[in-house]
């Protein structure tokens, strides 16, 4: 039988998972949400939902359809809140990337859902492109051997943006660098030990926090430059206007990536291109497994809640790094989080 689920969120990563959900055998649409009745009507009308199980609140939802799961890609700022509410009726939840705009925040939902023993998995579906498994892959391959260094490039011309997007604090680090700095940490299966960072914005009109760079430095030693920007220009028309390059350093040789191309160019070889495989299925369903087997034989997700607390605290990391101009250890923030927590509970 189909596992039931709510989706919350009717924008264009609600739609995305709506489709989704249809698509899949394993899960069955029980109800959609969005404060919006607007945007709920559009949603029910496009994807034939029936009016009965359209709501404009998740709590109403959870009480009145057979829901077992509830994907959260509502506004980020309201993350936090509809997780609570969906944790506390006992069903497991998939939320939308990031996780929440505050580390306590997520430390204390990872807690709940514990004590709850339900499933908490966060869509962080950058890992699963064919361009980050590809390097995975070469990495534990031992293709570059130890790695050294790793330099990441986002960039973005100015573009019509959601409000809940464009209003968010540090616009482009919880928009795209939440993305590849998670891929990253994934890739290399390291935590960031230490980060300095800088957010900023060079145009008035900018949102706050349209750029962003970042030095970093990795649990084994490997260090890392990243930088993202929403005010580049000149790339319009090249990849819908979105430009990525990766560059991997290691004792025996570079992986260039370059969007949907990887050269490999190892010490004595001729550079050749390192195919990505195949897309067998979308990002999407390989996080809807990953929520299916955590709901049906309670397997630990690649994408856990507890997993993304080192996402979450080398975001708070990168925002603490900029406002303070000093270097920052992510891993200490978590474990203060944690323990705070622990104090407010006494």
């Amino acid at each position: 039988m189909a596992i039931q689920i709510v989706i919350a969120g009717m924008g264009p990563r609600g739609r995305d998972w709506v489709r989704e959900v249809q698509s899949s055998a394993a899960f069955e649409l029980a109800a959609c949400v969005d404060t919006d009745e607007q945007v709920l009507q559009r949603a029910a009308d496009d994807f034939k939902i029936p009016r009965r199980s359209c709501f404009t609140d998740l709590a109403e939802a959870l009480s009145k359809t057979p829901g077992q799961a509830a994907i959260i890609a509502t506004s980020p700022e309201s993350h936090a809140q509809a997780c609570e509410t969906a944790l506390l009726s006992g069903i497991a939840v998939l939320v939308e990337k990031p996780f929440t705009l505050h580390l306590r925040e997520a430390v204390r939902l990872v807690e709940l859902a514990e004590e709850k023993k339900t499933p908490l998995l966060v869509a962080q579906n950058y890992r699963y492109l064919r361009s980050f498994r590809a390097v995975r892959r070469a990495l534990d391959e031992g293709a570059l051997g130890r790695i050294n260094f790793i330099t990441c490039q986002y960039f973005r011309p100015p573009h019509e943006m959601a409000p809940s997007l464009r209003r968010l604090p540090h616009s482009v680090l919880f928009g795209m660098a939440v993305h590849h700095l998670d891929a990253l940490r994934y890739v290399l299966g390291q935590p960031v030990m230490e980060v300095s960072a800088a957010s900023f914005a060079r145009d008035a009109d900018a949102p706050d926090g349209a750029s962003f760079q970042a030095l970093l430095l990795f649990a084994d030693g490997t260090r890392g430059s990243y930088s993202a920007t929403y005010e580049s220009s000149g790339h319009q028309y090249f990849e819908r206007g979105q430009e990525f390059y990766a560059r991997f350093v290691g004792e025996r040789g570079t992986l260039h990536v370059f969007h949907r191309w990887l050269i490999l160019c190892q010490s004595g070889k001729l550079p050749r291109l390192l195919r990505r495989g195949t897309r067998e299925r979308t990002e999407e369903q390989v996080l809807l497994q990953q929520l299916e087997r955590a709901i049906l034989h309670g397997e630990a997700a690649e994408v856990s809640g507890r997993d993304n607390l080192h996402t979450m605290a080398l975001l708070e990391a990168c925002v603490q790094s900029s406002d303070e101009r000093r270097w920052i250890n992510p891993e200490d923030l978590l474990n203060e989080s944690a323990h705070a927590l622990a104090g407010d509970r006494r």
